[in-house]
């Protein structure tokens, strides 16, 4: 599995980004309304997150597709994920500018933008180190 990799780092790196869509799916399929509290986000939006977490889970079934079929011909997965990292930092940093939640006490931290930005590094970085395997296939 480490040759299909590239090596070791790589294939850690994958398996770290596959633990994070886990981590941000279930919070958003399962644990919901926490995760809402934890930024006191109104439960009027809780569908959304549900929304959200459908994407966040089908990059994490993808990720296990290819931890078992390999990983050759992913570089358009890897280069959606730039793509909208990109996009969702900019969105949240705008939104976090604006404070427009913050009079119905919405607690805005710099996680929304910091996230997509690790899974953009460990992409990008992914996309460079095994360029020979993800644009082969």
């Amino acid at each position: 599995m480490i040759s299909e990799f590239g090596g070791a780092i790589n294939l850690i790196v994958f398996l770290a980004l596959t633990v994070g869509w886990a981590y941000y799916a279930y919070q958003m399929l399962f644990t919901t309304k926490a995760f809402f509290d934890r930024f006191n986000i109104s439960h009027t939006g809780v569908i959304m997150g549900g929304f959200v977490g459908s994407f966040a889970a089908a990059v994490f079934a993808l990720h296990i597709v290819l931890l078992f079929n390999g990983i050759a011909g992913a570089w358009i997965l890897f280069t959606f994920v730039v793509v909208q990292g990109l996009i969702a930092a900019l969105a949240s940093f705008f939104t976090i500018q604006s404070q427009v939640g913050v009079s119905e006490g919405v607690k805005y931290t710099m996680e929304p933008v910091i996230a997509p930005l690790v899974f953009v590094a460990g992409y990008s970085y992914l996309l460079w180190s095994m360029s020979d395997i993800v644009y082969g296939g």
